[in-house]
């Protein structure tokens, strides 16, 4: 049996309790990749998310090993750091070195400018953007690493009653092809996958006029699942030539 694209690979996804994060992470342990899955209630998900997870054999027998669930909110930024580089840590809480750093937390938001306090626009732009460069500041990825930033589409296109969220994942964007930059001379790779509308609890919560409205607009006529989202994550990672790519997932719903 040949071996899998991804074995021995450490990949750390975080906000794997999302259902983006969930399936990236289900997607890399597949492909034989050692999981750290990274969220604020990770340990309390565990039940759910360790069953969508395909144990990996260690290096040193064929016996299957555990992945890790690590606590983190990206929420307290002292945290970030602290659970990348080992400060007043214990070793089970400590990413260490990663080969694939997935960014999937974010929070979204559903109400107009006016009507967001400014408390909530801060903390919207501090979890899906500051967070997300902390994150990259902080992991320790091996050469030849790669890194996959969760954009959305309202980056490029905008929505109603989502300027702080829109304005979050467009820096997402941007952060990504500077950092690309950065990293390229040593040899680790940095893109984004920018999903459209997705199958879930944000879809289920527009009304339904407003999801016709989106349906229609979208050439396919239906929305993406999260396997689509995490198999596009497994394509940006494997691929070594891979750089500076920002990835539409959306049905086609860009070109409306």
């Amino acid at each position: 049996m040949p071996p899998l694209p991804l074995a021995g690979k450490h990949c750390a996804v975080v906000g794997a309790t999302g259902v983006i994060g969930a399936r990236v992470a289900a997607a890399f342990s597949s492909r034989g990749a050692v999981l750290s899955l990274l969220g604020r209630s990770v340990l309390d998900a565990r039940p759910r998310l360790e069953p969508l997870l395909t144990p990996y054999a260690s290096e040193s027998d064929s016996s299957p090993s555990q992945h890790r669930f690590i606590r983190l909110d990206v929420a307290e930024h002292e945290s970030i750091k602290g659970v990348f580089d080992g400060r007043d840590h214990t070793q089970d809480d400590v990413v260490g070195p990663v080969d694939i750093l997935v960014n999937c937390a974010g929070i979204s938001q559903t109400s107009f400018l006016k009507r967001t306090s400014d408390e909530m626009l801060g903390s919207i732009i501090d979890t899906n953007l500051v967070a997300t460069m902390l994150v990259c500041k902080h992991a320790r990825l091996r050469p030849h690493g790669c890194i996959v930033n969760v954009s959305s589409l309202m980056a490029t296109k905008g929505g109603y009653g989502a300027t702080a969220y829109a304005a979050s994942k467009a820096g997402v964007i941007g952060f990504t092809r500077a950092l690309c930059r950065e990293l390229g001379p040593r040899s680790v790779r940095v893109n984004a996958l920018v999903p459209g509308w997705i199958a879930s609890p944000m879809w289920d919560y527009l009304k339904p006029e407003l999801q016709a409205s989106f349906l229609k607009d979208t050439p396919l006529g239906r929305v993406g699942d999260p396997d689509e989202v995490a198999e596009a994550a497994v394509f940006l990672a494997s691929n070594a030539f891979a750089n500076n790519c920002v990835l539409n997932l959306d049905g086609g719903l860009s070109a409306a």
